[in-house]
């Protein structure tokens, strides 16, 4: 009954009497894109940019790659090999998929990637960035039927591919691809859409296929654009990747939730997160608390408000602050905003800091979605100095002096003579002290230009033994930079 209803309203959308047969756009759209490929293969050869957000200096700044390959596809199928070239590095990958399995070999990777069972019910999603027939194919064979949202010039199809619900829509004009949609949860910025824009169709024998696919990422924040350069019909592909023996799919692994604290002196406790990789400062004033850093997302930033409440029960957590603005140390914003927090940032990250607190999280909602609150925020200048009276925190932009991100902050405490950082200070455990990095030397000369006295260096990042200290003797540092 609802699917008569549906395409009854699909027939008053598109301009056809009720009583009327409705246009199976769907099929339609098969037959062009899809079924010519049955039994043969199309090997496309693509260009393309590609825009990621990575460990940049400042907030949007994207890093831009650029690549070239070669694709062997069919209605089932979807093989890739690929090259990717940033600055002077350059990076190969490959995919393959069958009916059955999907193996992938990752940039850098010498081995099979580890693959899991929603990897492989996302893969013609994946695929459809170069071409959408594995897409298309796999929206024919589930006979899916147009969506209420449809219109008299695109109609519209969903399903969930895995944890992403996916939308195509069907030109009425001519049965083409005009785009597919999705959305899914982000643990940083939430509901995240992205679109995939279908245009410059061309012919190859009874296949219509575009040559041209624009995709807009992250909210429209980011645009990827691939072009397809050659197109060939052939009989077979090539066994790009082998199976290993016992194949299967990798089960899907979710980290524990673990904490941990070090109660490092009367007014500072640190909490540990082995499952993020981090440690969270937690300083104690007289009657309120502050919080330094919260990884990743939202349950996180809950963890860490669990923790503060059962070491001060009675103290309000007053000031959430992060050393910059990298998802390890401001992924768990929201749930400060919705306690009530200010959030203590530099003025350029203000606006970011707006968007991750007003970003809809309605596929996992967390508790700023579920009882929103007024996000309130600080912008330290050069220096912001908070006391009780009794005791004294310092919080030091020293921004792109650290060689790292233009917003850096670090976190100075006069009666410890201690320095609380994120992840400038790379020195080992064991062996010679080397010569200091780039980040090293940037802090360093930081410190010595605001006159800091130190003994000793918390790093939040990483906890695990990657053979490095993260309780760092000011020492080290300095020798570190007499090394030659």
């Amino acid at each position: 009954m609802t699917r008569l209803l549906v395409a009854l309203s699909v027939c008053l959308l598109i301009g056809l009497p009720a009583f009327a047969k409705a246009p199976n756009n769907l099929r339609a759209c098969w037959n062009q894109q899809v079924r010519p490929l049955q039994n043969t293969y199309t090997s496309w050869r693509y260009q393309e940019t590609l825009n990621k957000l990575e460990h940049s200096f400042q907030p949007w700044q994207a890093t831009t790659y650029t690549g070239t390959g070669r694709i062997w596809s069919n209605a089932r199928n979807f093989l890739k090999s690929d090259t990717l070239h940033q600055g002077t590095k350059t990076y190969f990958s490959q995919t393959h998929l069958t009916p059955t399995t999907l193996l992938f070999q990752d940039y850098g990777d010498k081995q099979l990637t580890r693959v899991t069972q929603g990897d492989f019910q996302e893969q013609p999603l994946q695929a459809a960035r170069y071409e959408p027939s594995t897409l298309i194919q796999y929206f024919f064979a589930a006979k899916s039927t147009p969506e209420p949202e449809s219109t008299r010039e695109l109609v519209v199809y969903k399903a969930t591919l895995h944890r992403t619900i996916v939308r195509l829509y069907i030109r009425t004009a001519d049965n083409l691809l005009s785009k597919v949609t999705t959305l899914q949860d982000d643990d940083l910025f939430g509901d995240v859409h992205t679109t995939y824009t279908y245009e410059n169709y061309a012919a190859l024998g009874k296949l219509t296929y575009p040559k041209t696919v624009t995709i807009s990422k992250i909210n429209g924040k980011l645009t990827d654009k691939v072009m397809i350069t050659a197109a060939t019909l052939v009989s077979a592909a090539p066994t790009l990747l082998a199976p290993p023996v016992g194949y299967t799919l990798a089960p899907e692994v979710v980290a524990k939730p673990e904490t941990s604290v070090e109660h490092y002196s009367p007014h500072l406790h640190l909490i540990g997160l082995p499952h993020t990789d981090d440690k969270v400062l937690l300083v104690e004033f007289d009657t309120f608390l502050l919080v330094a850093e919260a990884p990743l997302n939202s349950q996180n930033g809950e963890l860490i408000i669990a923790e503060a409440r059962k070491i001060a029960p009675r103290k309000p957590i007053r000031y959430f602050v992060a050393g910059h603005y990298h998802p390890h140390y401001l992924g768990g914003l929201r749930p400060f905003v919705h306690r009530g927090a200010t959030i203590l940032t530099t003025a350029a990250d203000v606006p970011y800091v707006q968007y991750l607190a007003a970003a809809p999280h309605t596929l996992r909602p967390d508790s700023l979605q579920l009882q929103p609150k007024l996000l309130q925020t600080e912008e330290i200048q050069h220096v912001k100095t908070i006391s009780d009276g009794k005791f004294e925190m310092q919080i030091h932009v020293i921004g792109s002096k650290s060689q790292h991100t233009n917003d850096y902050l670090i976190y100075y405490f006069p009666s410890e003579k201690l320095l609380f950082e994120d992840d400038l200070v790379w020195i080992a455990r064991q062996g010679e002290i080397k010569k200091a990095s780039p980040r090293q030397a940037g802090l360093y000369q930081a410190v010595q230009e605001l006159g800091l006295q130190i003994d000793t260096i918390l790093q939040s990042w990483p906890v695990k033994d990657y053979g490095v200290k993260t309780v760092i003797p000011f020492r080290d540092l300095e020798q570190s930079m007499q090394v030659k």
